[in-house]
């Protein structure tokens, strides 16, 4: 089993193997090949944590009925800029295999685990399967061939790094009504990840969601028009269950909509999913797509 280094050559093949697994996680979405080739080689959508990479690759195997297995890695730098949690870490970033080739998959994980090795690495970890899409960022339950190959290749995870993705349409939310609390407001503002939708009672924030209504990444993902995100929703302790939270959604919506938004994904943490998130979210429609773990992680080296 021949496992090399991604050369131009491979790039078709690897985008078919990657297109046939993202549609498992959310039905329709794919990249394009012109999106694969920039993020192979710098991920733009991680503005603060790929500056601090001072290695990458991705390892393929690639046979005559096109790509069997190839995984993407990352090597951190270990200087005083790189955050602590990442400081000399190395990283699986992603890893996809065809089902009936495990073999293969094996194969790149062995040489993945190689490469890291000689590089002294403080830790190896596998991140995800997000491959530079949006909100997606684990290996998802859809895939069992690329979670069979890790736990084969000695990566263990936890209950506490799981989450859900839900998603759905945002037809049938109904429009806003009256604030549920006297005195609340809406005020609409720029966020840390979107638009900002909060509930106000004076001065004061009782609640808010983010939204952000555009993941095309610039047109450079055209198989994601017209999805947005639920980047974040939180109301104070002291003001739950009054309603508040599902208004705000609810306004949110309303925006989306008018953005030209149809349909909407988000992550759920176990935790919160198990605390009554999910009974929330299921109130506007909306169903689990898929079930995600984030991380996967070995023996972390002491040398």
């Amino acid at each position: 089993m021949r496992v090399e280094p991604l050369e131009p050559e491979h790039l078709p093949r690897l985008l078919d193997l990657i297109n046939t697994h993202l549609p498992a996680v959310v039905p329709g979405w794919s990249l394009t090949a012109e999106f694969l080739e920039t993020h192979l080689k710098r991920d733009m959508t991680e503005p603060v944590t790929d500056p601090w990479v001072v290695e990458r690759t991705t390892l393929c195997v690639d046979g005559e009925d096109g790509m069997r297995a190839a995984a993407h890695l990352l090597r951190y730098g270990d200087g005083e800029e790189v955050g602590e949690a990442l400081r000399g870490a190395g990283e699986i970033n992603w890893i996809v295999s065809h089902p009936e080739y495990p073999d293969a998959a094996l194969a790149v994980l062995t040489t993945a685990r190689e490469w890291l090795a000689v590089r002294n690495v403080t830790r190896e970890e596998v991140w995800g399967g997000g491959m530079f899409v949006p909100v997606f960022c684990g290996v998802p339950d859809s895939w069992p061939h690329v979670v069979s190959a890790l736990e084969t290749a000695g990566y263990r995870t936890g209950s506490e790094r799981r989450e859900a993705l839900y998603g759905g349409s945002l037809n049938g939310v109904p429009e806003p009504e009256g604030p549920p609390v006297p005195d609340l407001r809406l005020r609409r503002s720029p966020g840390a990840s979107g638009t900002r939708f909060s509930a106000m009672l004076g001065a004061r924030e009782a609640g808010y969601c983010e939204i952000v209504a555009d993941l095309t990444r610039d047109n450079a993902l055209p198989a994601l028009r017209g999805w947005a995100e639920l980047a974040e929703l939180r109301v104070d302790e002291g003001w739950r269950s009054r309603g508040i939270g599902a208004w705000i959604v609810r306004h949110a919506v309303a925006g989306l909509r008018s953005a030209g938004c149809e349909r909407i994904v988000f992550c759920v943490a176990a935790a919160d999913e198990a605390a009554g998130a999910g009974r929330f979210y299921r109130r506007f429609g909306w169903e689990v797509l898929v079930r995600e773990t984030r991380s996967w992680s070995r023996q972390q080296r002491t040398s």
